[in-house]
């Protein structure tokens, strides 16, 4: 598909171009070879109405942020950067929260920089569908997997089963399964969420979130978007072990979150999680050990009762 300038864009428009229907989000770090493709996938949205793109580059050391502005160029009502000289996630800055505080549109988009879109009218379908059903926070669609060459390695990102809508229960308890790059989701205010900086992958965290507030739909009718494996992502440049890793820590912090906020069910929900991914990860002898200290302790403690108890009643004999 031939791209358009930024003046046939917004002929297509309907609506007041200072107040977009959607805003789109996305994040890049070192993502030169990738970038242009994304930016492109996100100009190409047949969605006949107002769209802002927000871009937060967090200091890359390549051209990434020369190729951002190059863009920003030649769409600058359209296009909007964060231009970091510092890198902010390794400060543990929510970069989703400052991105989300810059948004003004009706819905939010997510997408990064590695990653992209390939169905023109994503974006019509999923605000249409959630304008019809104010139940609804979220909807989603499939993702497949490419190479650095755009090859597909992997048809679908999304087990069949996860192929259905979700409640609202379901998504805040972390039993829901949706990939960032697919949402479109209301543009909610969570307020300051500092867990968010802990996590590498925020895909369960922003789902759970967005359960306090509807229920999801999934767009079977969606083309995939395309998630690019390469060394240097931030998911798929783990091993399986450092993946597992990151899955635990994520559990962890969305725990603490709601432990935090007096939210208890949704605490204890992701703290279950939390034990039965690390008691997985755990050898047999490990658990054994472990076992035993805590059997120790607790016999030690119960021993201290029960020697207090004794002098509190001997003390109560001798008056």
């Amino acid at each position: 598909m031939k791209l358009k300038s930024e003046k046939e864009i917004i002929e297509t428009w309907d609506g007041d171009i200072f107040q977009p229907r959607v805003s789109i989000l996305c994040m890049t770090y070192n993502h030169a070879d990738y970038i242009a493709r994304a930016i492109e996938s996100f100009l190409c949205q047949d969605l006949g109405a107002p769209f802002e793109i927000i871009i937060h580059d967090d200091a890359s050391s390549d051209v990434t942020s020369d190729i951002i502005r190059e863009y920003k160029a030649l769409y600058p009502r359209i296009i909007k950067t964060i231009i970091q000289e510092e890198n902010q996630l390794s400060r543990g800055v929510v970069i989703f929260g400052a991105m989300r505080k810059m948004a003004i549109g009706k819905y939010l988009a997510y997408c990064e920089g590695d990653d992209y879109w390939t169905d023109p009218q994503k974006l019509k379908i999923q605000t249409q569908y959630l304008d019809r059903h104010p139940e609804i926070s979220v909807t989603a669609h499939d993702s497949c997997s490419v190479d650095t060459d755009g090859n597909v390695l992997r048809h679908s990102r999304t087990l069949r089963k996860h192929h259905r809508d979700y409640t609202a229960e379901e998504m805040a308890t972390g039993k829901a399964w949706m990939l960032n790059l697919t949402l479109v989701f209301r543009n909610i205010d969570f307020g300051e969420i500092p867990e968010m900086g802990k996590i590498v992958n925020n895909d369960k965290f922003l789902v759970s979130l967005l359960g306090n507030y509807g229920g999801s739909h999934f767009h079977p009718e969606i083309q995939p978007a395309c998630h690019t494996v390469h060394s240097g992502g931030m998911w798929s440049g783990l091993d399986l072990v450092s993946r597992s890793d990151e899955q635990i820590n994520s559990w962890f912090w969305i725990y603490k979150y709601y432990k935090r906020i007096g939210k208890n069910d949704y605490a204890e929900a992701f703290w279950n999680m939390y034990l039965r991914k690390v008691f997985s990860q755990s050898s047999r002898s490990t658990l054994c050990k472990e076992f035993l200290i805590r059997a120790l302790f607790l016999r030690e403690m119960l021993a201290i009762g029960r020697r207090k108890k004794r002098l509190a009643s001997e003390k109560n004999k001798q008056r």
